[in-house]
């Protein structure tokens, strides 16, 4: 009999050692239980947050069901940790990481079709399709626009209407008394009609313009050469048609205005070129979760 009982409670600790199957006969090498089932799942010990906490030295890896959050805990080694604040379908998160890893897809522009069929899905259900969103040079704010759009610019090019509300006034320094000279564009062939009563002037013209006249001026005098003058002009003759000199200039001179100043006008010298409005930043990455 105690032969038998030996023999019973050697068997019962070799049971114990092995793996342990639930619903499989060949549980996993790698698990020391496994449990299988298509209509039942593991019950995990439940308790509050005041229960939960006031476990003495909880184990790296212990769970826990709280009721208070109504949500899965479990503990790291250092402090508890919520299953409900990992990771949702649609989180965005910025890492250095340079590609797609644990279900996050970095936001690079790329064709959907490139992605799972289960992220595809998912991305379709927050209204992503065609291509990714690309965050290049993208800075991640809530504006109004559709979600995952990539809008606006890093560049503004400033316009009159932004500029101060300010007027620009100056003079030019005063020159003193003084008067302006210059030449009158060029007029063409023409003649001038003369009225200065008063005054003597000396002109020279042929015997055709006279002719063609119809008669000679007050003071009419010729000259060997074939040309003729006139000296003083009555006041009262005011058909004096000077000699056709041809295409040429005239030099002026104004009045002399005495002293005064000239109001000027002052180009910006701007040439609207766009101002890069992006601030220092840290160089990252920008994903979206859409599982595996």
């Amino acid at each position: 009999m105690k032969k038998i009982i030996c023999f019973l409670l050697l068997s019962t600790s070799i049971q114990l050692s092995a793996q342990v199957g639930i619903g499989t006969n060949t549980p996993d090498n790698t698990a020391m239980l496994e449990v299988q089932s298509t209509s039942k799942g593991v019950l995990f010990p439940r308790m509050t947050t005041v229960q939960r906490t006031g476990i003495a030295s909880p184990a790296t890896g212990l769970h826990v069901f709280d009721t208070s959050t109504n949500s899965l805990w479990f503990f790291n080694g250092d402090f508890w940790v919520n299953y409900a604040a990992q990771a949702k379908y649609g989180d965005i998160k910025s890492g250095i990481q340079t590609a797609d890893h644990e279900g996050w897809v970095k936001l690079d522009g790329r064709a959907m079709n490139t992605l799972s069929t289960s992220q595809q899905a998912v991305a379709a259900s927050f209204g992503i399709s065609g291509t990714l969103p690309n965050a290049t040079n993208s800075y991640l704010v809530q504006n109004g626009t559709a979600m995952a759009s990539v809008s606006g610019a890093n560049t503004a090019t400033l316009t009159q209407a932004n500029l101060p509300v300010a007027t620009f006034t100056g003079t030019a320094a005063s020159a003193g008394d003084h008067a302006h000279g210059g030449t009158t564009d060029f007029q063409g062939t023409h003649s001038h009609n003369v009225y200065d009563p008063g005054h003597t002037h000396t002109q020279w013209t042929t015997n055709d313009d006279f002719n063609n006249s119809g008669g000679n001026p007050p003071g009419f005098t010729g000259d060997s050469a074939g040309y003729r003058t006139w000296g003083n002009i009555n006041a009262s003759y005011t058909g004096i048609s000077l000699y056709n000199s041809g295409n040429h200039n005239h030099n002026i001179t104004t009045n002399n205005a005495g002293a005064h100043t000239h109001t000027v006008s002052v180009s910006s010298g701007g040439s609207a070129t766009p101002i890069n409005i992006a601030p220092r930043s840290f160089s990252v990455n920008m994903f979206i979760y859409l599982g595996l």
